[in-house]
């Protein structure tokens, strides 16, 4: 902590990123907290520290993760050549890592085989799912209208999540379960300190013409849950962050590129509710790290981490299919994304009601 006229500021972190209105020139990031009234205050104080002039990119009500000096990979991506044991790796490595970053990412998780498999399985319920929307709901306008149905949700441009809960399913679910969940599951109850688990399965997929979505977490902060907080003591920043309630691992089907598109997230984004509505400082800051990715690995990711689909320009008509299980504690019950109407379960003179429960979901 640095005292510059009355007015502390605490260093909490540093990056590097590029200057856009310095020509495109690198520039030292310096995260802080301070008791400093006004951002002229804050200015002058960082200036006389680092002996130059600063300037304020961003202000937040919560600390603002950035990006490490040497990359987010050397943290944040699992080697299966670690000599520690799956029980070692479970509590210092996995548990750890989604405490800190909120994500990790593990090479091929699914054989190619399997995914090949499943791909063509999913391919044909997605199919079945839209022309059933046709039959239903000849109004609706798959791709650009709001879609809440129990089987599916869509908030339009051309991006779905698409529940794989129906009979038509259970042989996707025998072989997640079979070949997925019974691997990975005593890492899962490890993270969420739980052995009571259910999980979810679904695809989310988006066609060609998907814009960027704008950032989100899938799930919210629990009312009363604590944030990662400054502690006055000479700990410093102190994690008192509350255990993770649920968490998603995303599986893709196809490669993810620049052209199919991919999900970019802010890695530590969820120590702290009071980063919603500051995804755009990740990108301004170089703090996003992109989930480009092969068919087959895994990202794990806490439902509090801030993320983003990126646009699907694939010149090939390619859809980007990707596998998604949403691990969650029995209590935690997912509502935000689906409607409670089946697609079948209104008639077509009565299915104005359903749009009208999909633009309230949205």
């Amino acid at each position: 902590t640095h005292i510059n006229n009355e007015n502390a500021i605490t260093w909490v972190n540093s990056s590097i990123a590029t200057d856009e209105e310095q020509e495109g020139q690198r520039t030292l990031l310096l995260c802080a907290i301070s008791d400093a009234s006004n951002t002229d205050d804050i200015v002058n104080a960082v200036s006389t520290v680092v002996e130059c002039d600063a300037e304020v990119w961003a202000t937040a009500p919560a600390r603002l993760p950035l990006r490490p000096m040497d990359g987010y990979d050397r943290y944040i991506k699992y080697s299966s050549n670690n000599n520690e044991t799956t029980e070692t790796l479970q509590e210092s490595w996995a548990k750890q890592t989604m405490k800190e970053h909120g994500l990790f990412f593990q090479n091929a998780l699914m054989d190619k085989s399997t995914v090949e498999e499943l791909r063509e399985e999913i391919m044909t319920e997605i199919e079945l799912t839209e022309h059933l929307i046709r039959l239903h709901h000849p109004e609706i306008n798959i791709g650009t209208d709001f879609i809440s149905f129990k089987e599916i949700g869509s908030r339009g441009n051309e991006r779905f999540d698409l529940l794989l809960q129906q009979p038509s399913c259970s042989k996707v679910r025998d072989i997640i379960e079979s070949r997925v969940v019974q691997r990975i599951l005593p890492v899962v109850e490890s993270i969420l300190k739980s052995n009571e688990v259910d999980f979810d399965l679904s695809v989310v997929y988006s066609k060609p013409g998907a814009p960027d979505q704008g950032w989100h977490a899938d799930g919210d902060h629990q009312k009363g849950a604590q944030d990662i907080r400054w502690n006055n003591s000479m700990d410093g920043w102190k994690n008192h962050l509350a255990d993770a309630y649920a968490l998603c691992v995303f599986i893709p089907l196809i490669d993810l590129d620049d052209e199919t598109g991919y999900t970019q997230f802010w890695p530590a984004s969820h120590q702290s509710r009071g980063l919603a509505g500051f995804g755009p400082v990740a990108q301004i800051t170089e703090s996003v790290w992109n989930g480009k990715c092969s068919a087959g690995d895994a990202i794990w990711y806490d439902y509090r981490t801030m993320h983003r689909g990126m646009q699907n320009c694939s010149s090939s008509k390619k859809l980007r299919p990707v596998l998604q299980i949403l691990f969650k504690r029995k209590w935690y019950s997912e509502t935000r994304n689906y409607g409670t109407v089946g697609i079948t379960d209104v008639k077509r003179d009565t299915s104005s009601e359903c749009r009208q429960t999909a633009t309230g979901a949205a």
